[in-house]
């Protein structure tokens, strides 16, 4: 490979990462709105508590906040999906970039078993990630309940 394809391949992996980083950022950001989203959702719940229902039914109205809180968790898991899918394909590219680059960054941060016999100390970031939307979901499917048997 030459001087000069060696420095157009530099460039098209530093495109690709910087791509890949513009994803991981958008991903955060729906992220941060998901969360704002649910602790609002709960705020109004808080608020509702202290400043009571006014006329309109306790059940229908924690009803109706459950069920839009579990449609939000369900809508952000599949963000999270989605941004999964496409960061694996990006960082995919970029692995395959790396092949024909004198050091493979990503490659041997990422696979335990390309250097060194180091254990696998990361956690995908998805499986953490998908923690915040099953625990809101499953407290608003309680805030269903309750609103369904106790109200």
């Amino acid at each position: 490979m030459t001087n000069s394809e060696q420095g157009q391949l530099l460039e098209i992996y530093k495109l690709q990462a910087e791509l890949a980083d513009r994803v991981s950022q958008r991903r955060e950001g729906a992220n941060r709105l998901y969360v704002s989203m649910h602790v609002g959702l709960v705020a109004l719940i808080a608020a509702l508590f202290r400043f009571g229902f006014g006329d309109v039914s306790k059940c229908l109205v924690l009803g109706a906040i459950g069920v839009v809180g579990v449609l939000m968790s369900v809508s952000w898991f599949v963000v999270i999906r989605s941004y999964r899918q496409l960061n694996y394909e990006k960082f995919r590219v970029l692995m395959d970039l790396e092949k024909r680059l004198p050091y493979r960054f990503f490659t041997l941060e990422w696979d335990p078993s390309s250097e060194g016999n180091k254990s696998n100390r990361y956690w995908k970031l998805t499986y953490v990630e998908v923690t915040l939307p099953v625990i809101f979901c499953v407290l608003f499917l309680g805030l269903i309940t309750y609103s369904l048997f106790f109200s």
